[in-house]
């Protein structure tokens, strides 16, 4: 008999869904000795994939070895097996891509809509369940970082070394995302600030479409228009697909008609705008919000985005980034949605993040030194 720890995890009430199997599954926290699919198939897992939280499958980039076929594709969790058809998957094209189904308990044979079988493999036997009782007893913790109350106990000659490895890691980690950068913008050190800072501006959930933006919309052509927002707006909000419908209010309408004239002067093709997203975001956190704020750090930088790696001080950075986003957007989050008066600052925390992301060493390690600098063919840090 399944002890209570894992009666919990069977149980359609358990408050953590499918994340605590899906974090499971993505770290390999599982006993991974003589893996076979549900009709005896032998498993060899290359890459588990990365879990990703929008529709479609739950982890992506996933390589699995099934009965020495090599798949390449997408990976489906379920607690059980019958969940794929309750969730719709049968009648989904989208999980047509599955090349594992993974599951805490096999109890249904499932199809794709073409009507093809994707490999199951169960995990129930597989969890230790002091891991499972450990994880809920972290949940439950009341503290800022759930595992606060155990960090005392361990070692600090085993934490202290620890915690300066993973910053170091880190640190290479966004030192080498940068360099890449460089590299395929012409090692250009003005594009590489503008692109990061754009990212930066989009938050985690946005950062990929203004990275997007700022490849649909060169720095060049923007820093002619510095000067004049309702046409540095025109061509941000143009170029980032947002104004490709039809408005009632006036202002939208006007920089409509600014980016198209604009938009055929420069040979611009706007970014796509289904890539942007609305959905489970506070509204100051909005892209059409945040695009406001950032014409307005153009506006207020004079397109000199430099400023920002000339001081190491927080507070000169934090009053540099205090920007507000213009008149139209004190009353609306989104075109043609009025909205109560709220002036749309930054804010410190947004400043805060902006800074942290993308004004560090990291940062200046490319932008900031000569490109002479370097050391076998890669920048000195």
């Amino acid at each position: 008999m399944l002890d209570e720890t894992a009666s919990v995890l069977l149980d359609p009430g358990f408050p953590y869904g499918e994340d605590l199997l899906q974090f499971i599954w993505e770290q390999g926290l599982y006993e991974k000795h003589a893996l076979r699919t549900k009709d005896g198939q032998p498993i060899e897992v290359l890459k588990p994939g990365r879990i990703q939280r929008d529709s479609g499958p739950d982890l992506l980039d996933a390589q699995v070895r099934i009965g020495g076929q090599l798949w390449a594709g997408t990976v489906e969790v379920h607690l059980r097996s019958s969940e794929w058809n309750t969730h719709g998957h049968e009648r989904d094209p989208a999980y047509e891509n599955v090349v594992l189904h993974v599951v805490y308990e096999h109890d249904a044979n499932v199809r794709t809509s073409s009507g093809s079988v994707p490999p199951t493999l169960e995990l129930q036997s597989r969890i230790a369940t002091d891991s499972i009782a450990l994880y809920r007893s972290l949940m439950r913790a009341k503290g800022f970082v759930p595992c606060e109350s155990l960090i005392a106990r361990i070692d600090q000659s085993r934490s202290g070394p620890w915690l300066e490895r993973v910053l170091i890691q880190r640190l290479q980690r966004k030192t080498e995302e940068v360099e890449d950068l460089h590299e395929k913008l012409g090692r250009d050190p003005s594009d590489v600030l503008y692109h990061l800072i754009a990212r930066a501006f989009g938050l985690k959930v946005n950062a990929e479409p203004f990275g997007m933006l700022a490849h649909a919309l060169p720095l060049k052509t923007l820093l002619k228009y510095r000067d004049d927002a309702l046409r540095t707006e025109a061509l941000l909000f143009g170029q980032a697909g947002l104004l490709q419908v039809d408005f009632t209010d006036d202002y939208p309408r006007q920089i409509q008609q600014e980016h198209q004239m604009l938009a055929r002067m420069h040979g611009l093709r706007p970014a796509p705008l289904a890539a942007w997203k609305f959905a489970r975001m506070r509204p100051m956190n909005f892209p059409t919000v945040r695009l406001a704020q950032f014409a307005q750090l153009i506006m207020r930088m004079d397109g000199d985005l430099h400023s920002l790696l000339r001081s190491d001080s927080a507070g000169d950075l934090l009053r540099l980034l205090d920007v507000q986003a213009g008149a139209y957007w004190s009353t609306h989050y989104r075109f043609d949605q009025p909205a109560e008066h709220l002036p749309k600052k930054l804010g410190r925390s947004g400043a805060a993040h902006d800074r942290q992301c993308h004004c560090s060493r990291a940062l200046r390690s490319v932008v900031c030194m000569d490109v002479r600098n370097t050391r076998n063919g890669r920048l000195a840090c």
